[in-house]
């Protein structure tokens, strides 16, 4: 199983290959969204050519919600990146994959729609359509994913350790909100210190307002410390989102993960939960979302 991180700069890269990573997601702010760095084209072709040549893989996220006037713009974007040694395009709207099929990239294609691969038919179907891989849905149990997996066709992908996002709207919901108080807004755009709080519970929500709407999180992140081992089994990459984070967080992470794969120590990985508790959790791994009706 490989690790995939989401660096924070192109200097921060050889940092994060020292530690471990294998992958590396990246992307432009224009085509992509809840990314932790908007990297420039310039970049984005600097940091290819070193993570190519250090033998790791690169990753490029588009998954935005794509409107029929950004067709053409993702078209010129998808011809700069097709000749870049990338090894995986990441996206979540059918529209990108018709238009990756016009440029001959859709064997490059990772689906990843957030909530929508549950099942084991999700990985056949978009084989018999070429593409590489898919991202299982953050909400699956363990147990579910493991029975996914089984006799996969496809590569399959998981967001194994981060923030989880739970919600996107295309409103600018922060500006509304402070519109409607009367209030200055301007600085608050774009600010990922802000914290959302529902009047009958006592968790705050990370949320923040882009050039793509609004996007709240779970109270705490995920960490899967004492399922890594299980899960190395059923996935092929495991994605540490660093969002909300820093470069010395995800290398620390990463590190961990490395020696839980190498050296499996229930003891080890019980006490770097214990270290993590306080604003990390198990996610979804053992429980049914409210909306998993039967």
């Amino acid at each position: 199983m490989k690790i995939a991180v989401t660096p924070f700069s192109i200097q921060s890269i050889p940092k994060l290959m020292e530690s471990g990573a294998d992958i590396f997601i990246m992307g432009n702010e224009e085509y992509a969204n809840r990314l932790v760095h908007s990297f420039s084209t310039i970049e984005l072709q600097k940091a290819s050519t070193m993570i190519d040549e250090a033998g790791k893989e690169l990753y490029i996220s588009l998954n935005i919600m794509m409107h029929n006037k950004d067709i053409e713009d993702v078209k010129e974007f998808l011809s700069f990146i097709k000749t870049l040694p990338i090894k995986g395009i990441i996206f979540g709207e059918v529209g990108v994959y018709e238009v990756a099929k016009e440029l001959d990239v859709e064997d490059l294609l990772i689906y990843n729609p957030e909530t929508l691969n549950t099942n084991s038919y999700d990985p056949i179907f978009w084989k018999e359509l070429g593409i590489k891989g898919l991202t299982i849905s953050k909400e699956i149990t363990l147990e579910d994913l493991l029975e996914i997996s089984q006799d996969s066709p496809l590569e399959l992908s998981m967001i194994g350790h981060g923030h989880l996002n739970m919600f996107h709207s295309r409103r600018p919901l922060i500006e509304n909100f402070f519109k409607y108080q009367r209030s200055e807004y301007e600085d608050l755009i774009n600010n990922r210190n802000l914290r959302i709080v529902e009047e009958i519970r006592n968790e705050s929500y990370p949320i923040f307002q882009d050039r793509h709407g609004t996007h709240i999180f779970r109270d705490k992140a995920l960490e899967s410390f004492q399922e890594v081992v299980t899960i190395a089994k059923a996935l092929d990459v495991f994605i540490i989102d660093g969002i909300f984070k820093d470069t010395d967080y995800i290398v620390d992470v990463v590190q961990a993960y490395k020696t839980l794969l190498g050296n499996p120590k229930q003891t080890l990985a019980e006490e770097l939960s214990e270290q993590y508790k306080e604003d990390h959790d198990s996610g979804f791994l053992y429980k049914k979302t409210v909306y998993d009706k039967y």
